[in-house]
């Protein structure tokens, strides 16, 4: 465990060995909270929690016959993998 000062803006540096063993780069952002006597940073998630509301029926398309479980299962899986894609590239 390293000791960190903080600078007069409120800032700190994470020391580089610990950047690079979780994967830390510029830009990232973090959750901070008070936990007893100790501040946590948590890493922001990507994206905001998707509701059941905001996807229910999103697969539906009028005209087209009801799709197979696999059939959805593969197309939830795409649209995972795209959201994943996106939300790295930012």
């Amino acid at each position: 465990m390293g000791t960190v000062r903080v600078s007069s803006k409120g800032q700190i540096v994470i020391p580089k060995d610990l950047r690079q063993a979780h994967g830390i780069r510029t830009g990232a952002e973090f959750e901070i909270s008070a936990v007893g006597r100790e501040l946590r940073l948590t890493p922001a998630p990507l994206f905001a929690a998707t509701k059941l509301e905001d996807a229910a029926g999103c697969l539906y398309r009028k005209g087209r016959k009801p799709m197979s479980e696999s059939e959805t299962k593969a197309a939830i899986l795409r649209m995972a993998k795209a959201r994943d894609a996106a939300a790295k590239s930012r």
